[in-house]
């Protein structure tokens, strides 16, 4: 006797392909309404991650552009410190005086200023945090 013969005969085989104990199968169209549950919670968790965060700095930002004035001192994303000589916001440029000696003037983007000190600011939140 071979050993598939002996495994065709014995008892085990019918029990291993037996379909009565298996379980009920998923209704059709359980798994699609999943994945398109999934997708959306996914979009909407990366619109909060991005999008909103994004949308506060590009208003932090404008607000920044907007309050600056000439002969306002300013800190460049490059690390330049100098004083506003002269804006044009059409031009979308900001020309910054970095040495008063020598009278040496830089053109920058607008939006490469990245900090407005303000003397007035400075005095307010001393004031509040001496409170």
């Amino acid at each position: 006797m071979t050993v598939a013969t002996t495994l065709a005969s014995s008892a085990f085989l019918p029990t291993l392909f037996a379909q009565e104990g298996a379980p009920n199968p998923a209704p059709a169209g359980s798994g699609a309404f999943g994945a398109v549950m999934m997708i959306f919670v996914f979009l909407i968790a990366m619109w909060l991650l991005f999008v909103l965060p994004s949308k506060s700095r590009d208003k932090q930002a404008k607000k920044l552009i907007d309050s600056i004035k000439i002969n306002d001192k300013v800190l460049t994303y490059g690390g330049v410190i100098g004083e506003v000589y002269s804006i044009d916001k059409d031009q979308g440029e900001i020309t910054l005086r970095v040495d008063d000696a020598n009278n040496v003037k830089i053109r920058f983007a607008l939006s490469s200023v990245y900090f407005v000190y303000n003397k007035d600011a400075a005095k307010e939140a001393a004031k509040k945090s001496s409170k």
